[in-house]
């Protein structure tokens, strides 16, 4: 059999559609539904069932799919083992983060990193979906979670703290003399979420009052602030940097650790061993500005 066609028979079980799994090997779909119908050629079986809600694996398909993740593993590992033996700083380094904090912080930071080192092509893939680095999807990802899995290296590496931030417009009209009149001022915040640190802080602040907008970007927040819609939470590196805004002192205000993970296979990789190193100098010298004090 084609040995590549595994990597289709895995991307589909994961996706559930062939838009969805070639979207993520970045293939056309027709391509996906032809490489499918020659993996079930060659291995003699029916290994998914169009349904209405997707793609669904067959018994079969359950059962071959274990030793096909250990092929693809496999594999992978051979790709890593070969990119650790490059020697040159040259040739490109993918790295994901959050998405406000790859365009507001990462983003200048990186280009310069690439300007001084010329072979290398640095890309920032700022957003919410979380890459995976043992797939190559990625080499470094900042993050504001510790990843579990046993064949990453991960690093704490900063903390970045959140404050309230208003415009000097906005509170010429509408003064906040205490945290206990929140409850009565247009509130911008992150959308909710159990694990959302600084949108459970604003409801214990505001004593549980709905904001007037809401936004997963940090970035929506500021702007929304900027134009005097209301007191915005805000990391403190966002806030502190913007001239228009004034910074409003609450108690406890919340923080987060920032990770700096890589796969083990890559980490001594020169090209790879240079960013992260020089994203670990960057982060540690730019504390004060992360944490706002």
């Amino acid at each position: 059999m084609n040995w590549d066609d595994l990597r289709y028979v895995l991307a589909l079980s994961k996706a559930g559609s062939l838009a969805r799994a070639a979207k993520a090997l970045e293939v056309n779909h027709t391509t996906v539904g032809r490489r499918i119908e020659a993996a079930e050629a060659s291995l003699g079986v029916r290994l998914f069932t169009r349904t209405t809600t997707g793609y669904v694996p067959t018994a079969d398909a359950q059962r071959l799919l274990a030793p096909m993740t250990l092929v693809e593993e496999a594999v992978h590992s051979v790709e890593r083992s070969a990119q650790a033996n490059q020697d040159a700083l040259t040739g490109p380094v993918r790295v994901t983060s959050p998405e406000t904090f790859g365009v507001s912080y990462l983003a200048p930071r990186l280009a310069a990193f690439g300007h001084a080192h010329r072979g290398l092509t640095i890309e920032l893939v700022p957003g919410g979906e979380v890459l995976d680095l043992g797939r190559r999807q990625a080499e470094i990802a900042v993050r504001f979670f510790r990843s579990p899995h046993e064949n990453l290296v991960v690093r704490r590496v900063g903390e970045v703290s959140y404050g309230l931030y208003a415009s000097v417009d906005y509170l010429a009209r509408r003064p906040l003399k205490s945290a206990r009149d929140l409850k009565d001022h247009s509130l911008l915040g992150p959308t909710p979420g159990p694990h959302v640190i600084d949108a459970l802080w604003l409801q214990k602040l505001a004593s549980g009052a709905p904001p007037a907008f809401v936004s997963e970007l940090s970035l929506a927040l500021l702007g929304a602030a900027r134009a005097s819609a209301g007191i915005a939470v805000l990391p403190r590196y966002l806030g502190d940097t913007e001239p228009t805004l004034q910074h409003l002192a609450m108690p406890d205000e919340p923080s987060e650790s920032l990770w700096l993970t890589v796969h083990r296979d890559l980490k001594a990789t020169p090209r790879v061993r240079a960013l992260l190193d020089f994203l670990a100098a960057t982060l540690k010298r730019d504390a004060p500005l992360l944490r706002g004090s």
